[in-house]
């Protein structure tokens, strides 16, 4: 039977950050692999860019350096016009005006809008290195100019006070900076989603024994409990995984065992007993006829229960017997089965039973399918049906074959769908001491589809207006139907 309750539980709507995430273990992981390369990226580009830069001003300083030193040793000897002769080199007195300055500093002051004689450099920059006696050195942004590095030294030419100026621009060096930052950020996309895919197909190579346990487990039915998952070698958290699921079947297969096991006897001792005490009712009615009218109503009652167990322990037995898939196989035809049952159906409950349909053969216990036939009768009499109609058909092309039995009584009951077969279950109409079945005829029509291989579902028939219960079965290869 298809239950969608049970196969179809309700999903709980994830909240919070996890929602964003995509439900399938392996996508999840492929995006936040994804997510932790593009970080790493990001991380290394800022780190590259913080390094290059660092890289860039040092080996500039260096240069700045080695022109200073040149420079101060001109100066020493008394040539003040070199510095007119370095790219950008500039001679403040000690009063802040200049004492000499190449043509490119001069520019610079211009575009700095700094006053007429003075440096390119913010006079806080002069005065702190007057102050410290040291040299400092740093960079400045000059309008449409770019970024200028700089090295101011104190010195004593043409008197005490005076600090030379020694400067680069750096407008290449950051722009090529700025290319190789933005070529990293470029291929940066292309390089998460190469290694997002890459990440997707190795989570997909490690989960595929996880989906193909999946699979195998899936397909493990209660009638199929002997089978087991194929273990793989080694100690990985796979082959603990398989190790732990089998050890799981092996419990499940011994409680299941144990439990049809139990019924099995349990119907079996009952029914002496039971017949015994059908017996002596039956003897204690027909030689009581002087009992009183309150005493006969009391034997009447038991006699009734009685048979009520009687047909219990039957049924428990017939349960027990499907669900051991024990029985003999052979060629059946259902539709053949459905004609032969008919009368004796119509005559055993007060319903009009009707067959239709082609030959529908299939590989099964005929006395199984009979009784099948007969519980789907009978459910439907006591849902108050007074027709039946029994169809067979050809499904997939002749490759399975469905019976269906369908009746204009009451029908199935929507909260009773889902567990309308398994044991003891009852519709709230058949709730009381009159009804005369134990709520095991489905449950024996559906351990009977079972073992045969088949499906079951219940449905409403929208032609008679009751139940419809469609059982189908796989067809019989060959020979001849019995």
């Amino acid at each position: 039977m298809r239950d969608d309750g049970a196969v179809n539980p309700h999903r709980r709507v994830a909240r919070g950050p996890g929602r964003l995430l995509p439900s399938a273990l392996r996508s999840r992981l492929a995006v936040l692999f994804a997510a932790a390369v593009a970080v790493v990226i990001a991380a290394a580009v800022g780190l590259l860019a913080f390094a290059t830069d660092r890289q860039f001003d040092a080996a500039v300083d260096t240069g700045l350096d080695t022109r200073t030193s040149a420079l101060r040793q001109a100066l020493e000897r008394g040539d003040v016009g070199v510095v007119r002769d370095d790219p950008i080199a500039e001679l403040v007195g000690p009063d802040g005006t200049l004492v000499q300055t190449s043509p490119a500093a001069a520019v610079l002051a211009s575009r700095g809008r700094s006053s007429a004689g003075s440096s390119f450099l913010p006079p806080a920059v002069l005065t702190e290195v007057r102050r410290s006696g040291g040299a400092v050195s740093g960079s400045l942004e000059v309008p449409r100019q770019g970024r200028v590095r700089f090295t101011a030294t104190p010195v004593a030419v043409p008197q005490a006070g005076s600090v030379l100026v020694v400067g680069t621009r750096m407008r290449e060096l950051d722009e090529a900076e700025t290319r190789l930052l933005l070529l990293f950020l470029a291929g940066a996309p292309v390089l998460v989603a190469s290694l997002g895919l890459a990440g997707w197909l190795l989570a997909g190579a490690a989960l595929r024994p996880v989906a193909d346990l999946t699979r195998r487990a899936a397909r493990i039915s209660a009638a199929e409990l002997d089978q087991r998952l194929p273990q793989p070698p080694g100690a990985d958290e796979v082959a603990v995984l398989a190790r732990t699921l089998n050890g799981m079947l092996d419990r499940l297969e011994a409680a299941v065992r144990r439990e049809r096991e139990f019924v099995d006897d349990a119907a079996h001792e009952l029914r002496t007993p039971i017949a015994v005490l059908r017996g002596e009712l039956e003897l204690a009615l027909r030689t009581g006829r002087d009992l009183p009218e309150d005493a006969a109503e009391s034997l009447a009652a038991a006699l009734g229960e009685a048979e009520r167990l009687e047909h219990l322990a039957q049924d428990l037995l017939v349960l027990a017997s499907a669900e051991r898939g024990a029985s003999a196989r052979a060629a059946v035809d259902l539709a053949a089965l459905a004609q032969r049952e008919a009368p004796r159906l119509a005559a055993a409950h007060p319903v009009d039973v009707q067959v239709t349909g082609p030959p529908a053969v299939v590989d099964g216990d005929e006395r199984a399918l009979g009784r099948l036939l007969a519980n789907l009768v009978a459910n439907a009499e006591s849902a108050g049906a007074g027709r039946v109609r029994v169809r067979t058909r050809l499904l997939d092309g002749g490759g399975h074959v469905e019976l269906e039995v369908a009746d204009d009584g009451r029908g199935f009951p929507p909260e009773l769908v889902a567990t309308a077969t398994e044991r003891f279950t009852r519709g709230d109409a058949a709730r009381t001491r009159s009804a005369s079945g134990a709520g095991l005829g489905l449950a024996i029509v559906a351990a009977v589809v079972a073992d045969h291989g088949g499906d079951l579902e219940l449905g409403h028939d929208a032609e008679l207006g009751g139940a419809a219960v469609a059982v189908r079965l796989p067809r019989a290869r060959g020979g001849p139907p019995r």
